[in-house]
């Protein structure tokens, strides 16, 4: 008897896993006000939705963050696979000094799908987003 429950429990185990696939990093491109440290846009106003976005474009998965913060900044960026969590990180290096509110993107790309993956993304600490990738 404890041979058969033994094997149930195997068995079901194997049909629970999910096969998460292979994802690795390929580039980040910065977009907004990343582009020139935002100096093009000093004294206007380029404000978007605080977020983050994913797409899947030619089989592979492109995570989109967007922020608000003080123009002319400059900010370093991260990106970790664990398991089937990818840990995002975007950091302040140097602090604006213009007088304005600026929209910086930055667009993570990875080569494979991410299906099933799991996303965090964490902007100096004070904004953080979570998420999964759906098929």
């Amino acid at each position: 008897m404890k041979k058969y429950l033994f094997f149930m429990l195997l068995i079901a185990t194997f049909i629970s896993c999910e096969k998460t696939g292979d994802l690795k990093f390929s580039e980040t491109t910065p977009g907004g006000c990343a582009i020139g440290k935002g100096e093009s846009v000093k004294g206007s106003q380029f404000i978007g939705t605080d977020g983050v976005s994913y797409s899947i474009v030619n089989g592979n998965l492109e995570l989109l963050a967007g922020f608000n913060a003080t123009c002319c900044g400059e900010y370093s960026t991260s990106s970790d696979i664990k398991g089937d969590s990818i840990i995002i990180k975007i950091q302040n290096t140097k602090i604006g000094n213009c007088n304005c509110i600026c929209y910086y993107t930055y667009n993570f790309k990875f080569i494979g799908t991410g299906e099933n993956f799991k996303y965090r993304v964490s902007i100096d600490n004070y904004l953080t987003f979570k998420g999964e990738i759906k098929p």
